[in-house]
């Protein structure tokens, strides 16, 4: 288990007890190894299950919303995937899924003052994001067309950090354009503008 730590009591949930005070955890969000086990002392290895950290809050954050939103959470070695399905999974995909992305922010945030280390959150459903990049690509090379038609600047917009990351990636290599994300906070535009423009 990567960062975990000892924890020595009397029993099981001595020690459970321990590693929850000195992880700031509930037990199911632990992950442990029982050490040794003689009827005098108790040891065990103990770390913040990433998995099961991500998945408390997603299950919790829906029921206190009353949202039918269920997720399944995989770790993987480059990422810690969630993916979510139920009848109000189309509320975090309407507007270009600012929802989600959102929450995948926010998820990411909250892992990142929990645990000292950890892959990053990625939250989907039904392809949804896959989908969206298609869509970006399509909108970013009209707006792409349009910059060079008008010989200026075309603006697109406003998007969350996920979908403008979609709309650079498909004009990275463009011969004849260039873009810059424009605005403050969360929600910003992306500027798509020919080279001649600088």
């Amino acid at each position: 288990m990567n960062g975990a730590e000892r924890f020595l009591g009397g029993s099981l949930d001595e020690c459970l007890n321990q590693a929850c005070l000195a992880l700031g955890a509930r037990t199911e969000e632990l992950q442990y190894e029982v050490i040794e086990d003689s009827p005098a002392v108790v040891t065990i290895e103990a770390a913040l299950d990433p998995v099961a950290v991500l998945g408390l809050f997603l299950r919790e954050a829906f029921n206190a919303g009353d949202l039918d939103i269920r997720a399944r959470i995989e770790e993987a070695e480059e990422h810690l995937g969630g993916e979510l399905y139920g009848e109000d999974f189309r509320l975090l995909t309407a507007g270009l899924g600012k929802g989600l992305d959102s929450l995948q922010y926010l998820c990411n945030r909250i892992m990142n003052g929990r645990l000292r280390s950890h892959a990053p959150v990625h939250l989907d459903g039904d392809g949804f994001k896959m989908r969206r990049a298609g869509r970006l690509q399509e909108d970013a090379e009209a707006a792409a067309e349009r910059a060079i038609q008008r010989r200026g600047p075309v603006t697109m917009g406003p998007f969350t950090p996920a979908a403008r990351r979609e709309i650079h990636l498909a004009l990275a290599d463009h011969p004849s354009v260039e873009t810059a994300s424009d605005g403050e906070g969360f929600l910003k535009q992306v500027v798509v503008r020919p080279f001649r423009l600088r």
